[in-house]
């Protein structure tokens, strides 16, 4: 971090500083630009899709497509909560003032949306309290509370979905492991979170790597960022520069990049990894950090944290035939059938060639098309989702993702909504075609007809060509 960053960030932790290292006190005020920084989609134009005709859903099909969320989450090794106060968390860790001390980095994030806010003049107040205990065996070694506040410049803020509000806490501990709970309350209702899980506290000589979120939205995010320490002497030729790889979860690098490494105090060097999220793929991935040195000696002191890619809300991806499942909208089945052939450690650069050959303005960091077409789909999942379906994966959804929002819906005057066999008529100008869905329980499950689906299918084979 820079110097003037540094010290425009002291007074927001100088609490710190009584109980903490000074290099631990510059990890927060990184940590806190980290957690700030997401980078805003650029408009676009909407590109003319290329779809395949076998990108039909199988009704019946396996809900991998849907699963749960946070499960991934929990696989990928986060503080994952229980509750009607849902967060995503982790731990991290830096090294303390002596070798018996470890800083323990608790972060977590929460959307607005989890929280009662209140109007207060022209802005809307929320807060929550959080408690954070660490045990050792029956033994309490560490408890902390906190009351935090939010506030926002509009109601449309107060609904946000995404995780938007940022908490961490430092503790400084004793090595070992501990147990780790964290209980958050809404202060404006009665929702509580409450999340607990193992962790081992290590004590730390050699790297270390902390994120709040280590999480980021294709489309949304242009960078993941995380800040890394490095220990030992910096008189030492190791502590020069560092390599950080990304690794997918079987193992194999996809991504790799070297940068140098900035002197912090006497044994630390410190740095920020910036990790462009349109080049590196989707799913579980991770960050490992080595010393850059001489083939003749190796790459020694390795570490890893986890990253989690994903396309947005409810769209967290736990493999890559997973993805490739969520693009049966948006490529040609020859495209994708060439992306699942791809030996594992070949991913990478099919990613990249098919990231070039759907971008529709190359000139750009990300690729609109694809960008575009996730907003669709979870737009589509909030929508038009029916009993046991995603929204995405129901015929309503599946046009909507495939083509985008209808030029008109036609439905007929003063019907009843438990009415069976129900019409509803989505028209496309563009295309010159009309597709009909009839709800025929009154129930909402509405499905193309026989006739509609067949000039879907047509359509598509028309426009993948």
């Amino acid at each position: 971090m820079r110097a003037p960053i540094r010290r425009r960030l002291a007074s927001s932790v100088r609490w710190a500083l009584h109980s903490m290292r000074a290099a631990a006190t510059s990890a927060a005020a990184a940590l806190a630009i980290i957690a700030c920084h997401h980078a805003m989609p650029r408009p676009g134009s909407t590109p003319e899709p290329t779809l395949a005709a076998e990108s039909r859903p199988i009704r019946g099909e396996s809900m991998i497509l849907a699963t749960d969320a946070l499960a991934v989450y929990r696989r990928a090794g986060f503080l994952v909560s229980s509750g009607e106060m849902p967060f995503i968390g982790s731990l991290g860790y830096l090294a303390g003032r002596t070798p018996d001390s470890t800083i323990v980095v608790v972060a977590f994030s929460i959307s607005n949306h989890a929280l009662s806010f209140t109007r207060e003049g022209d802005q809307y107040r929320a807060a929550y309290d959080v408690i954070l205990e660490f045990h050792r065996d029956t033994t309490l070694v560490a408890r902390t509370r906190a009351h935090e506040e939010v506030r926002v410049g509009s109601f449309k803020e107060t609904t946000r979905e995404e995780e938007s509000v940022i908490f961490q806490q430092l503790v400084s501990l004793p090595p070992g492991a501990v147990a780790v709970t964290i209980s958050t309350r809404d202060a404006g209702s009665t929702r509580i979170g409450r999340a607990q899980i193992p962790a081992y506290v290590p004590r730390l000589d050699a790297w270390t790597i902390v994120s709040p979120r280590a999480t980021a939205v294709f489309g949304r995010d242009s960078v993941a960022e995380f800040y890394v320490e490095r220990y030992g002497p910096t008189a030492d030729a190791r502590g020069a520069a560092l390599e950080a790889k990304v690794l997918d979860d079987a193992g194999h690098a996809i991504f790799a990049d070297t940068q140098p490494l900035r002197t912090t105090g006497a044994t630390v060097r410190s740095t920020v990894v910036r990790l462009p999220v349109g080049r590196i793929g989707f799913g579980v991935l991770y960050l490992s950090v080595s010393d850059v040195v001489d083939d003749v000696r190796g790459t020694r002191n390795a570490s890893r944290a986890p990253l989690l890619v994903t396309f947005g809300e409810g769209f967290a991806i736990s493999s890559f035939e997973q993805m490739l499942g969520y693009l049966r909208f948006f490529a040609t089945a020859e495209r994708l059938r060439t992306l699942r052939d791809t030996a594992p450690e070949d991913r990478a650069k099919a990613w990249a060639a098919f990231l070039r050959a759907t971008d529709p303005l190359p000139s750009t960091a990300e690729n609109e098309a694809l960008r575009d077409y996730f907003a669709r789909l979870a737009s589509a999942n909030m929508r038009f989702r029916e009993e046991g379906v995603p929204g995405w994966l129901t015929d309503r959804g599946m046009i909507y993702s495939a083509l985008g929002e209808p030029d008109s819906v036609m439905e007929p005057p003063g019907s009843d909504p438990m009415q069976r066999d129900r019409v509803q008529v989505w028209e496309y100008q563009r295309y010159r075609v009309r597709f009909i869905f009839v709800d025929q329980t009154g129930f909402g499950r509405w499905r193309l007809t026989p006739s509609s689906e067949a000039e879907y299918q047509a359509l598509m084979h028309r426009l993948s060509r």
